[in-house]
């Protein structure tokens, strides 16, 4: 509605005044103070200003969703609308309601505050609303209304301003998703086998079946001989390239055991994870005889994926090896009779159960490796959320919608933490010289800081510290 047509609509503002008056004067008892008692003098950044009318928009915002040969559409709600207001009003010289003095002095305070950003805007109905902005401003002058100028304002509230944020506590979120992710595998896991493990003890031999084959595979991480010499990898010192941190970013954030630990004591720390490893196992088997209660087996292997990850000294192993549980895929033929499907259900579920496990520990892992760069960063990024996008589409296709919704706050959560750690991080640059030159120029040619030699051996891997290779990846700073 434009001034114009306001204009139009009033008439004479003397008149409209006078009929205001005139029918609040017929209102009396419960009407009268009902409305006319609740209205406030309007104003914007302390301006007031009279009011004819206004209008108000409100709601929620939805995207609808049309598909071919469907007479409905779904909506999808994507919050509340902001409130936005139309105020058609006036001011006038030297009122008898709200002041304000000359009308061209009224008119100079209002542009002024409404070209001053967010201010307090005080509604006539709903009241005083904080954090306002001014989109649209109008005022009418004439002669015909002499010491009248008619104005016609929008308001919008504002929401509070955000920015995205490298200081988040992404790790904390990692942990929380990863909670969450159990429940709802165990929920899932519940209704799919409900009605299956009615069918009798073949059905039930077959989630031990499930649970044993998965053990197999922890006991094969736990056997591997790069994790055995990596339990003694946080010793405290310099051995060498090859005999690091357990965390050996490039960084600086590798993590040692505390001065004075001896490889004694590393390898009793090892041999006591690898026997509760062996506890958890045999616990998770038994869980595994009794599918039924759906708890005790989810925390069992929950437990059980625990442990595994406790053997590692280096978070790089771990999610090497939470990885190969993430894609346990038993195998095994079914017939199309009754207790053979049941058997079917039982270890599609058991199975998908037991690799929620593996991805909610898998996500614990992710927060404590330390990327050595950009590139490193991105590169596990990929090849754990590869593993979580195969993850979802299986809970996908068995309407496990529990597990989906998790494994989806989980791939995301995953991408926050990797981004936002690995942005802080220096790129990968190709670095080309004319010949082999030793670690300790090659670091002061790169750097400006030969003390960094060391990081570049670790990177690059040289047959001999003294003999770089011409041609090599290392960190761009």
């Amino acid at each position: 509605m434009s001034i114009a047509t306001l204009t139009n609509l009033t008439g004479s503002i003397g008149g409209v005044a006078s009929a205001a008056s005139q029918l609040a004067s017929l209102l009396t008892g419960d009407l009268a103070s009902s409305w006319w008692g609740s209205l406030r003098q309007a104003s914007f950044g302390g301006v007031p200003f009279a009011v004819v009318a206004t209008n108000t928009r409100f709601g929620s915002r939805n995207a609808v969703h049309e598909y071919p040969f469907r007479d409905d559409a779904w909506i999808e709600e994507l919050g509340k609308l902001p409130r936005r207001f139309e105020i058609f009003g006036f001011l006038i010289e030297n009122s008898r309601i709200y002041g304000g003095g000359s009308v061209i002095g009224q008119r100079d305070r209002l542009v002024a505050v409404c070209e001053s950003g967010k201010q307090t805007l005080v509604h006539p109905t709903f009241g005083r609303i904080e954090n306002v902005s001014c989109l649209d401003a109008q005022v009418a002058e004439s002669v015909e209304h002499g010491r009248v100028i008619l104005v016609r304002f929008v308001f919008m509230r504002n929401g509070t301003q955000s920015y995205p944020s490298v200081t988040s506590d992404t790790r904390s979120l990692l942990g929380a998703v990863a909670d969450s992710l159990g429940i709802g595998a165990e929920l899932d896991f519940a209704l799919d086998t409900a009605m299956a493990i009615q069918e009798g003890a073949a059905v039930v031999q077959t989630a031990v079946g499930a649970a044993v084959s998965w053990y197999q595979l922890g006991v094969t991480a736990v056997n591997d001989v790069r994790r055995f010499v990596n339990s003694v990898s946080t010793l405290s010192g310099n051995f060498g390239r090859f005999f690091g941190a357990g965390n050996a970013g490039y960084s600086g954030s590798n993590q040692s055991a505390p001065a004075g630990t001896t490889a004694a004591q590393l390898l009793a720390d090892d041999a006591a994870a690898r026997a509760a490893f062996a506890q958890a196992g045999a616990a998770l088997q038994t869980a595994a005889a009794n599918p039924s209660d759906a708890a005790t087996l989810n925390s069992s292997a929950q437990a059980f994926a625990v442990a595994l990850a406790a053997t590692m000294a280096s978070p790089s192993d771990a999610i090497r090896s939470l990885s190969t549980l993430a894609s346990f895929s038993p195998s095994g033929t079914f017939t199309s009779s009754t207790i053979g499907v049941a058997m079917s259900t039982m270890q599609t579920a058991a199975s998908a159960l037991l690799r929620r496990a593996a991805f909610s520990q898998l996500a614990l892992a992710v927060a404590t490796w330390q990327p050595s760069s950009y590139d490193d960063a991105i590169s596990m990024m990929s090849s754990v959320t590869d593993l979580l996008d195969a993850e979802i589409e299986i809970a996908a296709d068995a309407s496990d919608d529990n597990s989906f919704t998790a494994l989806r706050a989980t791939r995301t959560a995953v991408v926050d933490d990797l981004q936002t750690r690995g942005a802080d991080l220096a790129s990968l640059a190709a670095m080309t010289f004319n010949g082999s030159l030793p670690a300790l120029v090659l670091a002061h040619r790169i750097y400006g800081d030969a003390t960094r030699a060391d990081q570049l051996v670790q990177q690059v891997a040289p047959v001999h510290p003294l003999f770089m290779p011409a041609t090599f990846q290392a960190l761009a700073s």
